[in-house]
């Protein structure tokens, strides 16, 4: 494994965790608890993955398995806040969200929770059927985004054909659904080069260089999503207001 494998996850945590960082000042300021949920899903996560990356790029000796370790517990308790902030955000009023929150909190406990008692603290060992339990959980999670975040934005884009939704909120929802996505295609990554360190106990740097593809991919449109930069946003509303007139002429 070449110790720069694994610089994409690391730059990725630290978009995640200063994003993060920027929403839980803004839940402070405006006392929001969808931003409080998700500040603290995105400050927990980045924070994870910088105990999973520091030990695979540097040598840490003895303490390889504890910071891993630490890493899943942290990036378990981050996706309780995303399933909560889903859940508030889009399917408030409907009591399955609720169930849903529950099985997938479930499957990802006890898939940590029994692997671990059996020896697998890093959480690696495909073979293990809790490794799937847990696997379940923090895929479907992002998966649940990325089908509200699509659903959400198509719904908004036919708002902002009649001028009763901005087009940079509808943009939002394309930009968080696909946060979720490409989450999902990491998490599908993550399979192949598990069973690769299973078997030789080596992570292959290509596969990572394709999740970590995708995990810079996820932390930039979260960037984008909530803080972008003021020429994006006027491409977004210049992009809509064209698209008004076109269809106005």
């Amino acid at each position: 494994m070449e110790d720069n494998a694994f610089i994409f996850e690391a730059i990725s945590g630290v978009i995640l965790f200063a994003v993060g960082v920027r929403v839980l000042k803004l839940a402070a300021r405006t006392s929001g608890i969808h931003e409080r949920l998700l500040g603290i899903y995105l400050v927990l996560s980045g924070i994870s993955y910088a105990f999973y990356s520091i030990p695979l790029m540097i040598d840490v000796g003895s303490l390889f398995t504890a910071l891993t370790f630490a890493g899943r517990i942290i990036y378990t308790i981050s996706v309780y806040f995303l399933l909560e902030f889903t859940r508030s955000v889009f399917r408030s009023n409907q009591a399955w969200s609720r169930w849903l929150v529950y099985a997938l909190l479930l499957a990802l406990v006890l898939g940590v929770g029994v692997s671990s008692m059996q020896g697998d603290w890093e959480g690696y060992t495909v073979s293990n059927p809790w490794f799937w339990s847990e696997w379940l959980g923090y895929t479907l999670t992002p998966l649940w985004v990325g089908v509200e975040g699509i659903r959400a934005f198509r719904n908004a884009r036919k708002r902002v054909r009649i001028g009763l939704c901005d087009p940079v909120v509808a943009n939002r929802y394309l930009l968080w659904g696909l946060f979720g996505i490409f989450q999902v295609c990491a998490s599908l990554v993550i399979v192949e080069m598990y069973a690769d360190y299973e078997t030789d106990q080596y992570f292959a740097s290509g596969p990572d260089l394709v999740l970590g593809g995708f995990e810079i991919l996820a932390a930039a449109v979260a960037w984008l999503a909530f803080f972008s930069p003021t020429f994006y946003r006027n491409w977004i509303a210049d992009g809509a207001s064209s698209a008004a007139s076109g269809k106005g002429t």
